[in-house]
Formats: structure tokens, sequence, C-alpha cells
């Protein structure tokens, strides 16, 4: 096949600012890497795209990316892990938001997982997937995708339910969140895929956009917040907003930082 595509964690009731990273995106195209044997591309966007010095402000966040064919045109190695990063002051607000338990997910339609879990919904988007109906021939599903807030042993995660009526398909992605204190990015999301879909569905692309204002107590909170928190000599600069790094198995890993601009509205 060729080239086809394809808070503060829960606990903190105070939004983070998610990342240096909060980050001015202009429409760019996404960053692309590749091997003989896979290639890959990432994008990321904060909207809006001038964001305050000093405070948080509400953002939504826009992820996509794809695996490809290698150049020899064979399938690639099945993904194995993705790893999503944010930056160093990167966080997410969920303290009295919803949640979704997992369970409820699995085997279900897309209005079966909102009649069940639409309090806990922070995304839409879709899903690409090579369905191996006949191994010589696989079909691309475009599965419909609801984010999910969730929690798993006592830490967020989100639940990316994908559901496509032709072909049959219903899975959900986990998407665990770990917090670290230092380095470039604070912020990781971690999804085991290919222990997550088992032998079929094959990943191919992704397009999802994460985004929530709910209200706690008459309190308007925001899912994802953002700062651009440059010194004052500097308006605008380009700084990390993410990186993406996909686990092939056996191999290889790629990854994918993406630079952007952050400028400052006050």
């Amino acid at each position: 096949m060729s080239r086809s595509p394809r808070a503060k964690l829960a606990a903190c009731p105070i939004v983070l600012a998610l990342a240096i990273a909060a980050l001015a995106v202009g429409p760019v195209a996404a960053e692309q890497a590749g091997t003989p044997e896979v290639h890959i591309s990432f994008d990321a966007k904060v909207v809006p795209r001038d964001l305050p010095r000093h405070r948080a402000a509400p953002v939504s966040l826009q992820l996509s990316g794809a695996v490809y064919d290698g150049a020899d045109g064979d399938p690639p190695p099945r993904l194995q892990r993705i790893e999503l990063a944010f930056g160093v002051r990167g966080g997410l607000d969920t303290a009295g938001l919803p949640l979704c338990p997992r369970a409820r997910l699995r085997n279900a339609t897309q209005r079966q997982a909102l009649e069940r879990c639409r309090g806990a919904l922070v995304g839409r988007g879709e899903i690409r997937a090579e369905v191996p109906l006949n191994p010589a021939a696989p079909v691309l599903a475009r599965a419909s995708l609801l984010a999910f807030n969730g929690l798993s042993h006592g830490r967020p995660a989100v639940w990316a339910h994908a559901y496509s009526a032709s072909p049959p398909v219903s899975f959900v992605l986990p998407f665990y969140l770990h917090r670290r204190p230092t380095g470039a990015y604070g912020l990781l999301m971690r999804s085991p895929v290919r222990r997550a879909l088992g032998r079929w569905p094959r990943l191919r692309s992704f397009d999802v956009t994460l985004a929530r204002r709910y209200r706690v107590g008459g309190e308007l909170r925001s899912y994802l917040s953002a700062r651009c928190p440059l010194p004052p000599s500097f308006d605008a600069l380009s700084v990390p907003v993410a990186r993406a790094s996909y686990r092939f198995a056996p191999h290889p890993t790629l990854n994918l930082p993406i630079l952007r601009r952050c400028r400052v509205s006050e």
C-alpha cells in the first residue's frame, strides 16, 4: 500500500499552564520523519494564537499524526506505543469534571458512548485504521473519535473511543497521563497502541481537538489552559510546543519535536 494515511492534574483545583507550549501557531505543515521501513508525521496547534504572559487562558489543543508505508511500499512495522509530550509547565484541570469508566465504552457505538459518558467529553476527532478483513487487501476504516476524561489507578487518563459503522469497528485507545517535574516537557500522554488494539486494526492516522469549558460550583473552568511565559524583553519567540514519539515493533523509534512561535497578547 503506498502512502495512504493514513490537573495541574486531576487532584489539583487550579489550572496549570499548558507549557511554554502555550503557543501561538499558524497554518504550518506537519513535521515529518522516516526510515526506509516507515514514515511518520505529527503536528500540534494551540488556539487561540496569542496568549497572556502572566496568566493562564483557556485554549484548545489540536493534535494530528500519521503513519505511512516505507520507501519500498511495504506495510510499516506495527505501532507499539505513541507518546505525546507537552512543555515544561503543562497540565490539565480536571477537578470537578465527570469521569467516564473505560468499561462503559467497550464495544459501544458513538451514540451509546455519548449517552453513557457525555458529561466527561473532552475532545472530538477522527482515526483512520486498516482493518485486515482480507490480509491481502486491508480495508481503511475512517472512524469518528470521542475523547473522554478518565482515571486509571488514581491518575488522569483520556479514553479515545473510535467507532465506524462500515466496516464495523469499535475500540478504545487509552492515553495515560504523567507529569514530569523537570525537563523541557512536563506533561506526557502515553498510549500502548499495540496492547490496546491487539492484532487489528492497524492505526494509520489520527486528528483530535481537545477542549472543554465546564462549571464547578458556579466557577467556570477550562480543561486546557495556557500562557506565553516569555521574559519581559520578548513578545514573540519560537519555543518547544510538543514532541511525539512513535515506537514500532520490533523497531524503529521515531521522535518529532514541534517548535512554534509563542506570542504575548497582554
